[in-house]
């Protein structure tokens, strides 16, 4: 009977301390694994063309709600007009996001300014947004004190000097991440403002990719989630930030989490509450 009092209540701690873990891993945001306990809180989150998941992409709604939920950045996607400024879109053309059709650089700024966003999420608590200038976005990630995380879309490397420029001027009050999949812009820029965290934007990161960062100054890889944890650990030991695009789900985080990847981009979760 002691024998069978013993063992019963090692059963109840046992299964205590599971429940509480249980309890633990759902209080709290942390994403629980066989071999240890990971926080979203260990990352820069950043907020896939601003919190797309409640406000149309790449939308200055989008990026005030990134920075009310507190994401350590927002990321953008930056291109020019006909008329040489540089406005926040991600698609080559205007057709998918907006009222409008055609490509983004026939038009003019004041052309792209009578267009309207027409998709995404949250178009009935914002029905009324417009195409951002990058001005436009920069002022509200210093108001709301997140980094802004700028994707140069494909441009003419000669574009480089104008927006090395422009972000040269605002340095001292935004600290800025710069992020392309162009080697050629990346290179350039990077000349421009070696102080300047950047980071090359590849689908899958390789060994190559890993070679052209150390050899240009560039700081880090910016890879998609099918990229292997060999690839990943590589460019840690040579020395380089890593972050993984675009992560929706604390399954699929908690991989990156536990190869201590130094970033996070997402459109859906969301920073733990302090």
């Amino acid at each position: 009977m002691e024998k069978k009092t013993k063992q019963s209540v090692a059963l109840g701690a046992a299964i205590a301390a599971i429940a509480a873990a249980i309890i633990l891993c759902i209080a709290v945001p942390l994403l629980c694994t066989d071999q240890a306990a990971v926080s979203l809180a260990d990352v820069r989150l950043i907020a896939h063309r601003g919190y797309s998941a409640a406000a149309p992409e790449n939308s200055l709604a989008a990026f005030r709600l990134a920075g009310e939920h507190g994401f350590w950045g927002a990321e953008c996607d930056i291109q020019q007009t006909a008329d040489g400024q540089w406005i926040v879109m991600h698609d080559d053309d205007v057709d998918r996001t907006t009222d409008g059709a055609g490509p983004v650089r026939t038009f003019s700024f004041s052309g792209i300014r009578t267009l309207h966003i027409d998709s995404g999420n949250g178009l009935d608590r914002f029905p009324n947004e417009k195409v951002p200038t990058l001005t436009e976005y920069l002022d509200i990630c210093r108001e709301y004190g997140i980094h802004p995380v700028i994707e140069i879309k494909k441009s003419p490397v000669e574009q480089m000097d104008g927006l090395a420029a422009l972000l040269s001027a605002r340095e001292e009050k935004e600290r800025f991440v710069v992020i392309s999949f162009s080697r050629d812009d990346l290179a350039r820029i990077k000349q421009l403002m070696p102080q300047t965290e950047m980071y090359l934007l590849t689908q899958k990161a390789t060994r190559n990719d890993i070679d052209f960062c150390l050899q240009n100054g560039i700081n880090g890889l910016d890879f998609k989630h099918k990229t292997g944890n060999d690839v990943i650990r590589a460019a840690q030991d040579a020395g380089l930030k890593t972050v993984v695009w675009t992560i929706d789900s604390t399954k699929k985080a908690a991989r990156f989490l536990k190869l201590g990847v130094d970033g996070i981009t997402t459109n859906a979760l969301l920073p733990p509450e302090e």
